[in-house]
């Protein structure tokens, strides 16, 4: 397997790349290094990782015309000569997609690329694979991909709706990051917010003004220069930081805050988990149904459900440095367990090989770790047998075990398990969808009392009935005493 991944970069990072001239001047290899070197987004993250795996892998940044003319002067100058702007860009690319050969096409953003231009250049690779973690464009056409990833849970289902096939992804963090920066020196910033303001993220915008007017927040991010003057986050407002400057600043932070884009709604996803936390500063974030599943709330990181639960959470923790720092070393050391790139890679493999075409490859996949999947309702959480919670609560070393239930994901006893539990499941049974696309769990295991289940509304059932659909085995287990 070859992976060719397509990447694009924020307009402005690039024109700081090559502020002063003397980048343009280098090679196409020099100046391709020069964009990976400071970690902008998951910079080269990937192929790092599926290198270590033994797979070949490549980024472009495809988006960045200087560094793509100079790879087309040393390659194929005619197109330099007859095209211009984006049609360039998109032959240039094509020319890439022929000289390295790849079997796999990988698209960071769907948004960018045309379709018709995937169309043509499909036939030159056995799969052209899509990844979504933001809004999609109005009538965006998925139909040259083969598979689609995604750190949305519920937005699995929506691409499979659109008659594309789906699979969870989630997002991770660059552990190479740490050669850089150290994360154990002095952090004079006790509190941090870096990120994107209004737009897609009016809602957590309003929570950090907010939280600014009562505590000594300050903000870097996009955005900041649309803000109303008179507003106080336009006043604690720094600019914009990223790659190396956004690492510095998370190394620096005792806590910084985390609030998840409009679309993301009730799932937790975005890079800011995993860059907080693996920089190691302690992060005060959105509770969300699935985070239990990434890290444990108020342990590893630390959860709010509304503004004055942040406001009186982040008191406490800046009253209490000891204790955040001590969250903030929980929190790296989960990530650095659980979340870095070369682990996703190590996933990633083996999705894509379970998704190539079945027309193009007769290689065996490789087996995939099993997922067990726990429902319990809310009154029987405490009778879960033991011998199964303590499963819940133990690493395996090739399956997972995950916990679902209407049960408020603070409850008592279920530390240390993941879980996707959420007291709203009863009233909205259709969390379970997300859920089951996320985990493909391979077996269900119901802890029951042999109640009578009614109600095609109840989540309980929702789980019988999706069990069955998808050919799930679904199996009961008596709840003891």
């Amino acid at each position: 397997m070859r992976i060719l991944i397509v990447d694009t970069f924020y307009g402005p990072y690039l024109e700081r790349l090559y502020a002063g001239g003397s980048l343009r001047q280098q090679t196409w290899a020099q100046q391709h290094k020069a964009h990976f070197a400071g970690g902008f987004g998951t910079g080269d993250a990937y192929s790092h990782g599926l290198g270590l795996l033994g797979v070949e892998a490549i980024e472009i940044v495809a988006n960045s015309p200087l560094l793509q003319q100079a790879w087309a002067r040393e390659h194929q100058p005619e197109l330099l000569v007859v095209q211009s702007g984006m049609q360039q860009l998109l032959a240039i690319l094509e020319a890439q997609i022929r000289w390295w050969k790849p079997t796999v096409v990988y698209v960071q953003d769907i948004n960018w690329l045309p379709a018709a231009f995937l169309q043509h250049v499909k036939p030159l690779v056995e799969m052209v694979v899509g990844q979504n973690a933001c809004p999609l464009a109005p009538g965006l056409d998925l139909s040259p991909y083969n598979l689609v990833l995604t750190s949305l849970p519920h937005y699995v289902g929506r691409f499979r709706n659109q008659g594309v096939q789906a699979a969870y992804f989630p997002i991770g963090f660059d552990q190479r990051l740490l050669q850089r920066h150290r994360t154990d020196g002095n952090r004079p910033h006790a509190l941090t917010f870096i990120g994107g303001l209004g737009g897609y993220h009016s809602q957590g915008t309003q929570m950090l003004e907010g939280i600014a007017q009562e505590l000594p927040l300050q903000v870097w991010g996009y955005g900041g220069q649309q803000l109303p003057t008179d507003s106080i986050l336009r006043q604690r407002w720094r600019g914009e930081a990223w790659a190396d400057d956004m690492y510095s600043l998370l190394a620096s932070s005792q806590i910084t805050l985390n609030r998840h884009i409009d679309i993301a709604e009730g799932y937790a996803n975005n890079m800011r988990l995993y860059e907080s936390t693996g920089m190691g500063a302690c992060l005060l974030t959105d509770a969300k149904l699935n985070l239990p599943c990434l890290f444990e709330p108020d342990h590893e990181v630390v959860t709010y459900s509304s503004p004055a639960e942040a406001v009186s959470k982040l008191k406490q923790l800046l009253a209490q440095p000891e204790a955040a720092a001590a969250i903030a070393a929980r929190g790296q050391a989960r990530t650095l367990k659980h979340h870095t790139y070369s682990q996703r890679m190590a996933d990633l493999v083996p999705l894509l090989q379970r998704h190539r075409p079945k027309t193009r490859s007769s290689a065996t996949h490789a087996p995939r770790d099993q997922t067990l999947l726990v429902a319990c309702r809310a009154e029987l959480v405490h009778r879960i047998p033991k011998p199964l919670a303590e499963a819940l609560r133990s690493e395996h070393l090739n399956h997972r075990m995950l916990l679902i239930g209407d049960i408020d994901p603070q409850a008592q006893g279920l530390q240390g398990m993941q879980r996707w539990c959420s007291s709203t499941l009863g009233i909205d049974p259709t969390q379970v969808q997300p859920c089951l696309d996320a985990m493909e769990p391979d077996q269900i295991l119901i802890v029951d009392d042999q109640r009578t289940v009614t109600g095609s509304s109840d989540w309980m059932t929702q789980i019988r009935h999706q069990a069955e659909a998808r050919q799930i085995v679904c199996s009961s287990v008596r709840a003891r005493p």
